[in-house]
């Protein structure tokens, strides 16, 4: 199955433009982890580039270079490098967990693929939790060095594949993928344009179609948004009436898990597909 989460809403601070800690506690702030959308070259045409700094990968890339500059090398006793870290929207244990695994199970080994992961310290929660299929992307060269100096060397090695990509046209196989997790980066990719939505909504439309063509059959796509819910939600509905691929099993609506969580304690909107053909 495949899963994808969006989180967003707009909270200045140091590292990707966000609130950041050095510690590795899940902070509960809406943010957005604005697209890096600038000058590039995509299936044969140059995208326009956004009228604000967020859709800049120079300003990300500045963003990410000033939380590694003053970081510590050595590791700490459990293994993590001291890189600033951020959980966007919501932490691992006990906040995305339960309802992440009731969609993902570990028992099935999945592929997990991970846009945008930068310094998100959920990810690597999440990959210690037992996901170690995992593949994940950052637009900003300098938000993959983020993610590197996270894991450190002995996760990197467990790890699928770490690289730079563009969410809008992906390096990676048709249906390669059990589970999106996707946090915050489709609210990005459109709050990314700035105030011309028609760029806007056709970046984000991009980003899904991409996601349906290397997510397979029966996987999940679990969004976790909070700046963007109707436009990712439009976004996916169109990619509906379109070829009929997603079907909609959490529609964003209070829900509980067999365990007793409830999504409403999670602060953002929880969206998820499943890729019916």
């Amino acid at each position: 199955m495949t899963l994808i989460f969006i989180f967003a809403a707009i909270i200045p601070s140091t590292c990707h433009g966000w609130v950041a800690t050095t510690n590795l506690q899940p902070l509960k702030s809406h943010a957005t982890l604005a697209s890096r959308l600038h000058n590039l070259q995509l299936k044969g045409s140059l995208l326009e580039e956004p009228d604000n700094q967020f859709g800049r990968m120079t300003y990300w890339d500045e963003s990410y270079r000033q939380s590694l500059k003053d970081e510590n090398d050595s590791p700490d006793d459990a293994g993590n490098n001291s890189t600033e870290t951020f959980s966007w929207y919501c932490g691992w244990e006990n906040e995305l967990e339960p309802f992440f695994s009731e969609l993902v199970p570990l028992e099935g080994n999945p592929t997990v693929l991970v846009p945008g992961i930068g310094n998100d310290a959920c990810i690597r929660d999440m990959f210690d939790s037992g996901y170690h299929r995992l593949t994940a992307f950052d637009y900003a060269p300098e938000g993959v060095e983020c993610a590197k100096r996270m894991f450190g060397p002995q996760r990197l090695q467990l790890m699928d594949d770490l690289r730079v990509a563009d969410a809008r046209s992906l390096p990676y196989d048709d249906a390669s993928f059990d589970v999106v997790l996707e946090k915050g980066t489709l609210d990005s990719i459109f709050l990314s344009g700035g105030k011309d939505k028609i760029l806007a909504k056709k970046h984000l439309g991009m980003a899904v179609s991409e996601l349906a063509r290397v997510v397979k059959e029966g996987g999940i796509v679990f969004s976790v948004t909070a700046a963007c819910v109707d436009a990712v939600q439009q976004s996916f509905d169109e990619e509906i009436e379109r070829n009929g691929c997603w079907e909609q099993i959490r529609d964003g609506s209070v829900y509980m898990t067999d365990d007793g969580y409830t999504s409403n304690n999670v602060d953002a909107t929880m969206l998820v597909w499943e890729r019916i053909k």
